[in-house]
């Protein structure tokens, strides 16, 4: 049952009233925020700082900031603020700059009920809360900082797919440190105003001493797991409103990567299923119009008693009846009558090639499977990117600040040191990189047949990042990882993948092979019984589930999903049998998640060169099935839609698969047409539960779906 939250308005001097609520203690985020009756926010803005150790020379400038730069940049995002909530330091600044904007955004105070004052209160403290508030949380507590709790209590609550949370933190002491580290541990990103001193400006210098971190065991944690962006106090105001805008809007690149992937994932799947069903419609044509003929055969059609075929006109064919309802039918001559039947099966063998055809231009001509593949890959690629930026690996290292010049003349106390040495540019920034990287693929994906295609958007509704299935516990998708966390939500997720997958494959292979070879002894039987002439029939059956399995490479899948599981189990074993000195070395992290991700692009660059080569040669058999095609029959078109593994794709296809797109950007994910395979695998068209890692939940449309992944290889491990 909800908690029962008391509640009562409170009005200030200058006319301005607000609504404060009394928690009891431990009541409820959702609770506490009914009562505040909080709605239509979209994003949810925490301040942290100083509140009364603000330096008088910096209230000006920071007085400017706050009305300026962070109450007009809540107003213009629709955000709900969350301080302190007294009259003072930078609680009472943002009350000033909210009140100053026409009281646009909702300002919640949280504070302890003991350590306040307000209109109406029966306590003897001297703090007083401030009048431009809108809301208060009063909670129990004796002394400052009780309430730090509840306030990121309420931010867990506020905080949503829809409504990102942003931390500023100016100014501080030790409470404000606590807090920081609160903010921290909950992924939240950290924006500190450098230039306001006390703990902003603490973590200001610590941040930029990376590597190093300090001995304070507090700092040391915000500093090493912190999402951590400063901001120069003597910025223009403009910037501190454009950086918290672009915050609020969730307009970061880790997000905008996210975007990227959940858009490719979202239409490889669609695409995938639009080709999967062309591909068993055409199958199951070929496999229909090969029954048709031999019933055709096995049953003549009516004749006249001069030996002419009775046709009926079609426009009397819905109409027609076989004899005269009004006379008696007699039963010798009951088989003998032109039933309707014959009429349907004489229409369908018409059909039966037409249409066959038909959906086999339709399959040259949008070229699904391409598409397909090309998405996939590209999406898969980004999703690298993503995981090599979290886990701040490789190119992804944050980048060192450069020791400033040895100065010709000693430094005179009260001057500033002379720049950094020149000839040094700064390198490239974690973001810098992974939008650089994420542009190169899709800018190279564009360059292919995908972008003579509609791509459907993915719904943001259902919040970025798209639905992450981790191992063990959910992930995010935004935070950092550290290596065991990277070893739990990536290599931990992709193994358990792959061994949750191959057991399926097993199971799917061996009912698809033993109804082979139930229909192979069928046709035998039917040798047997003198019905010779429906062993075309099961020939027909046995071919094309023969040739679904070769299209699919089920047995190859199964082969490289288990190689994969084991590659990555010896990864895994590999780090976890590191001292924990050695783990804490940056080069060895980034051989983890080096080892981790070449072995899934190996997979991956293995799967697309086979299905690609299969692509080429089933678009080349299908081609030439229309003309061989008998008229009446459609099994011979059939036969030849899918093809065998480990056929050469023709010149036409060289050069002109995945290849000359993602392998171009995210480190070569994708094999050229006329590499040596490495490991296989497949996406299981049977079985499209989801996509490798953690795939996107796909929209409701008929034409969405969520199909497998493929990721593996034989990558050597880390330590050969």
């Amino acid at each position: 049952m909800p908690t029962a939250i008391s509640k009562k308005p409170i009005a200030f001097d200058n006319n301005h009233e607000a609504i404060a609520v009394f928690p009891p203690a431990g009541a409820k985020a959702e609770d506490i925020i009914a009562a505040l009756d909080i709605r239509g926010y979209q994003a949810v803005l925490l301040i942290i700082g100083g509140a009364d150790n603000v330096d008088e020379k910096l209230k000006s400038p920071l007085t400017q900031m706050f009305s300026r730069g962070v109450a007009r940049a809540a107003a213009m995002m629709d955000a709900v603020i969350i301080d302190g909530g007294t009259e003072a330091g930078v609680m009472a600044m943002m009350g000033q700059g909210v009140a100053e904007r026409g009281f646009k955004s909702p300002l919640i105070g949280v504070a302890p009920l003991s350590m306040v004052s307000y209109p109406g209160s029966e306590g003897k403290a001297e703090t007083p809360l401030d009048p431009n508030h809108s809301h208060f949380v009063l909670v129990r507590g004796n002394a400052w900082g009780s309430e730090t709790n509840v306030i990121f209590k309420l931010v867990r609550g506020l905080k949503s797919s829809k409504a990102p949370a942003v931390v500023l933190l100016v100014s501080g002491g030790a409470i404000t440190k606590k807090e920081a580290l609160q903010a921290v541990r909950q992924n939240l990103p950290l924006f500190i105003v450098e230039g306001s001193g006390g703990t902003a400006d603490e973590i200001a210098a610590a941040w930029k001493a990376k590597p190093e971190h300090p001995d304070d065991p507090v700092m040391a944690e915000i500093i090493a797991d912190g999402r951590i962006e400063l901001h120069l106090l003597d910025n223009l105001v403009n910037s501190a409103e454009r950086l918290l805008m672009r915050a609020l809007a969730g307009d970061n690149v880790l997000l905008q990567s996210w975007a990227h992937f959940a858009d490719y994932d979202l239409n490889a799947n669609i695409q995938h299923k639009r080709f999967h069903r062309l591909q068993v419609a055409i199958i199951s044509i070929g496999v229909l119009g090969t029954a048709l003929a031999l019933i055709s055969q096995v049953y003549a059609e009516p004749k006249s008693p001069d030996g002419t075929v009775l046709l009926t006109p079609l426009a009397d064919w819905w109409f027609y009846r076989p004899w005269n309802v009004n006379q008696i039918v007699d039963p010798r001559n009951f088989f003998r009558r032109p039933w309707v039947g014959w009429w349907l099966i004489h229409y369908l063998l018409l059909i039966t090639p037409i249409l066959l055809t038909m959906l086999i231009t339709a399959a040259n001509r949008f070229k699904q499977g391409k598409k397909w593949l090309l998405l996939r890959a590209n999406a898969e690629a980004i999703k690298r990117e993503i995981f090599r930026y979290r886990a701040r690996a490789g190119d992804y290292k944050d980048v060192p600040t450069l020791p400033p010049a040895a100065p010709s003349s000693p430094v005179q106390p009260g001057q500033p040191a002379p720049p950094a040495a020149p000839g040094f540019p700064s390198p490239p920034t974690p973001d810098q990189v992974l939008a650089q990287r994420v542009e190169d693929v899709t800018r190279n994906l564009m360059r292919t047949e995908v972008n003579a295609a509609g791509l459907k958007p993915y719904d943001k509704d259902k919040g970025l990042p798209p639905d992450m299935d981790a191992a063990q516990g959910g992930d995010d998708g935004l935070s950092f990882l550290t290596p065991d966390r990277y070893v739990q939500v990536r290599l931990g997720d992709q193994l358990n993948y792959y061994r949750t997958k191959a057991v399926k494959l097993e199971r799917q292979l061996k009912v698809i092979q033993w109804s082979i070879f139930i229909i192979g002894g069928l046709g035998s039987l039917l040798a047997a019984i003198n019905h010779q002439v429906w062993i075309a029939l099961t020939t027909a059956l046995a071919a094309a589930l023969t040739n679904y399995l070769s299209y699919q490479r089920t047995d190859e899948t199964l082969t490289t999903y288990n190689q994969g599981a084991t590659d990555l189990n010896n990864v895994k074993a590999w780090w976890t049998a590191l001292p924990p000195e050695e783990q804490a070395k940056q080069d060895n992290v980034t051989t983890l998640v080096d080892h981790t991700e070449q072995v899934l692009q190996s997979e991956l660059d293995g799967w697309v060169q086979r299905m690609t080569n299969a692509l080429a040669k089933l678009r080349t058999g299908q081609q030439t099935a229309p003309a061989t095609a008998p008229a009446p029959m459609g099994a011979e078109a059939a036969g030849d839609q899918i093809v065998g593994a480990g056929e050469t794709a023709p010149d036409e296809y060289a050069g002109a698969g995945p290849a000359e797109t993602a392998s171009e950007t995210a480190g070569d994910q994708v094999v050229s047409e006329g590499e040596t395979d490495e490991s296989s695998t497949d996406e299981s068209s049977t079985d499209e539960s989801t996509t490798d890692e953690s795939s996107t939940d796909e929209e409701a449309a008929t034409d969405e779906e969520t199909t497998t992944d493929e990721d593996t290889t034989d990558e050597p491990k880390p330590g050969e």
